[in-house]
């Protein structure tokens, strides 16, 4: 199933001038909605993670509702961060759209930026790279980083094939904090769904389907214990 291209895609970036996340390329799709609420939720020492970079979209806007929060919110996000001329080349392989491919030629070229700048770009242009750590890692490993019992919220949006959301639901189970939230979206995709759907039933717990704008996106909390 092919994503559709934002309208922004089809004209001209402008890599000097971004204002907001809206300016750098992606689907941030619900976690525009999801974030904010994460945020003024959050407690000064709260741990985020982010699976899925892509290209920063969702890290951009997460990056600056932390430095408008004010609070001290620890924010990692974790991709493959593919070197840029594999991901030219085989966009399809590694989630960037064909049309995402000017974006990236026009960094590599104008700035000689690797993956990690190039993700670092928008980041540094709106004044918001500190609120954010870059973890390259495959997320089936990720969960591996953290202790358990650590970790506030997840937004899962990474890899969609069979039972890889599944076993991020599996693996980071015990990282997350008693009363701690995993998120995420793309609930059209049916190996998302029913990854979902199998984790709720395994684990006997409560998922949330919410629609925002047409959108879908699952939250599950962890019960206090």
């Amino acid at each position: 199933m092919d994503k559709p291209v934002p309208k922004y895609l089809k004209g001209q970036y402008d890599i000097y001038t971004m204002k907001s996340f809206k300016d750098v390329p992606g689907w941030i799709n619900d976690a525009e909605f999801v974030y904010p609420k994460m945020v003024n939720k959050a407690q000064d020492g709260d741990h985020f993670v982010e699976i899925g970079t892509l290209l920063g979209q969702s890290t951009s806007w997460m990056c600056q509702l932390i430095k408008e929060s004010n609070k001290d919110i620890r924010f990692d996000s974790i991709d493959l961060f593919w070197p840029i001329e594999h991901a030219i080349k085989n966009h399809e392989v590694t989630g960037h759209p064909k049309e995402f491919e000017q974006y990236l030629t026009d960094l590599t070229k104008e700035f000689n930026l690797n993956t990690l700048d190039i993700i670092k770009h928008p980041l540094r242009v709106l004044g918001i790279e500190k609120y954010v750590n870059l973890i390259t890692c495959d997320e089936q490993y990720a969960h591996g980083i953290y202790e358990d019992n650590s970790i506030q919220f997840l937004w899962i949006d990474g890899d969609h094939g069979k039972d890889i959301v599944y076993n991020d639901l599996v693996n980071f189970w015990p990282k997350i904090k008693n009363g701690g939230t995993i998120g995420g979206d793309d609930m059209v995709y049916n190996e998302v769904s029913d990854d979902v759907k199998k984790f709720s039933k395994e684990y006997d717990v409560e998922v949330r389907y919410e629609n925002t704008n047409g959108l879908n996106h699952f939250l599950i909390t962890k019960d206090e214990q």
